[in-house]
């Protein structure tokens, strides 16, 4: 089974499947680069955040890596604009204005000390509850049929059109936005940010390299690739796909495994 599965991958993967030799053995890995702190200062680091999202108004959001810490939004001094630990059983939303959404609760743009109640509608949970209170006492055809009513109710109330669940269409049956003063999530992630800002990849000075084959469920290629950023250059696993970023006229490296670094060049 596993000479078909390397077969597969050695298929789709490359007309040239074997190993080389790393083609710039003189060039740094990115790991070693960041520790020069003659040219990166560490800004943010990874531990305890799932992720961090870089915003609009050049703030960055830390995305918590469990529910018991705090969402945070910061700018690169790391002042702290907003510290709220949230419900994730609820929805997380940033919109367009750069205003948070979270445990029912709107918090206004820039500050977010001004902050107020927010209705907010997950259709899961209604369905969930109507569900409950349904029970057993209707046999499970007539049940769902009743369910399907109470979602399009639901969706008239917020001018929204019924919608079939498939694979192709999932996407389009997705929603996840205010609507008569409402957020209203009919989604399975409840974290939404529509205030984001994205970063620049970094360009690369030669190919990628084919190095190693790792053992695991399926058979995966490990590869090199080479980067030049400035005057730097730097490799690392093809998969890390390390960024830049400008906050503030400043230019930041980024990747999720390491953080947030400041170029000091």
């Amino acid at each position: 089974m596993k000479n078909i599965l390397f077969c597969m991958v050695v298929i789709l993967t490359s007309c040239n499947p074997f190993p080389k030799k790393d083609a710039h053995p003189e060039v740094p890995f990115l790991e070693d680069l960041l520790k020069d702190e003659t040219k990166f200062k560490k800004i943010i680091g990874t531990e305890n955040i799932s992720e961090i999202i870089f915003l609009k108004d050049d703030k960055i959001l830390l995305k918590p890596s469990n529910s018991e810490l705090s969402f945070k939004i910061i700018d690169a001094n790391k002042t702290v604009y907003f510290d709220q630990v949230a419900d994730w059983k609820k929805p997380f939303y940033i919109d367009k204005a750069g205003n948070v959404y979270l445990n029912k609760q709107k918090y206004f743009y820039p500050d977010y000390k001004k902050h107020e109640d927010f209705k907010t509608v997950v259709f899961k949970d209604s369905l969930d509850k109507k569900s409950e209170q349904l029970g057993t006492k209707y046999p499970d055809s007539i049940k769902f049929k009743m369910l399907d009513e109470f979602e399009i109710s639901l969706l008239k109330t917020y001018h929204l059109t019924p919608c079939e669940y498939t694979v192709v269409h999932q996407e389009r049956c997705n929603i996840f936005e205010i609507r008569n003063n409402t957020l209203v999530v009919r989604q399975t992630e409840l974290f939404k940010n529509d205030f984001s800002k994205l970063p620049t990849a970094i360009p690369k000075f030669d190919d990628d390299v084919l190095i190693r084959w790792e053992n695991g469920k399926m058979v995966t290629p490990i590869y090199l690739a080479y980067h030049q950023l400035n005057t730097y250059q730097f490799k690392c696993d093809d998969m890390m796909m390390p960024t830049t970023i400008n906050l503030n006229g400043k230019q930041y490296l980024f990747t999720h495994q390491f953080g947030l670094y400041l170029i000091k060049e």
